[in-house]
């Protein structure tokens, strides 16, 4: 089941990962491929960058992962055969659906087209349905009615857009890939990049944010991968580190020198 801008079968934006792609589907053939970050449709060429991308075939589900960490899912793509209900509510079966169908359940549904004119795109909140446009259309705009009997082809489904938990005062965020209970949050403190001998050019800050205090990394699998201190962006302390099912497999302790 979809739930818009949120998950499709359990699997949430924003929070749940290829790794756990993997584990829920667990029972299917998965293969890792990658794709593009396209906005708007499902090919748009190497202009646009790549991202790490899982295929599960039988389902017609394409999970792509965030550009920036390479695991976070931000754009799921949907193929024939699927099958599923978005928001409990609209029924799809990619191969069956039609346009008719979808201005059914959406009335206010915007008709748009991609660049390539490949595709007729109909969009609501956080999901585009791709329908094939042919090379005898009219030009756009047209009204959805002159191809209300065209099957849907493919459907993109997008997050709702929601700032990571950022204390803007502290400048502390919430662990990458964190469990959703996690209430420690990693901080960062600015320093200077090169001290008096740093040049700045082109008018760039003299200052980068680095870690700083108590810090938690976590794996993919949301299962804590180390922790320990940082000063101005260097370890001190005492360290943990962990294997991924969580075990502790070694500590190590890293020294503060007098410069820092």
């Amino acid at each position: 089941m979809i739930e818009t801008g949120k998950s499709i079968n359990g699997i949430e934006f924003g929070y749940s990962t290829l790794s756990d792609v993997k584990e829920k589907y667990a029972s299917e053939i998965i293969s890792d491929t990658i794709t593009y970050k396209c906005p708007h449709t499902d090919e748009c060429g190497t202009a646009y960058s790549k991202v790490n991308s899982l295929f599960i075939k039988q389902s017609g589900i394409v999970f792509q992962a965030n550009y920036d960490n390479g695991e976070l899912i931000e754009q799921v793509r949907l193929y024939s055969p699927f099958k599923g209900k978005i928001n409990n509510l609209t029924q799809i079966e990619l191969g069956k659906t039609t346009v008719k169908d979808i201005y059914t359940s959406y009335p206010n549904s915007k008709l748009t087209s991609t660049n390539r004119k490949k595709y007729w795109i109909i969009k609501n909140d956080n999901i585009s349905f791709l329908v094939t446009r042919l090379t005898t259309d009219n030009d756009y705009p047209i009204e959805h009615n002159q191809i209300e009997n065209r099957l849907i082809k493919v459907i993109l489904l997008n997050p709702i857009r929601k700032r990571m938990y950022v204390d803007f005062e502290n400048n502390c965020r919430i662990p990458l890939f964190a469990p959703k209970d996690e209430q420690h949050r990693n901080c960062y403190v600015e320093k200077h990049k090169g001290g008096i001998y740093y040049i700045n050019i082109g008018g760039e800050s003299s200052y980068k944010n680095v870690k700083n205090g108590y810090w938690k990394e976590y794996y993919p699998n949301h299962i804590i991968k180390e922790e320990g201190n940082y000063k101005k962006g260097k370890k001190i302390g005492e360290f943990k580190y962990y294997d991924k099912n969580g075990t502790l497999i070694r500590t190590k302790k890293h020294r503060r020198f007098l410069f820092w």
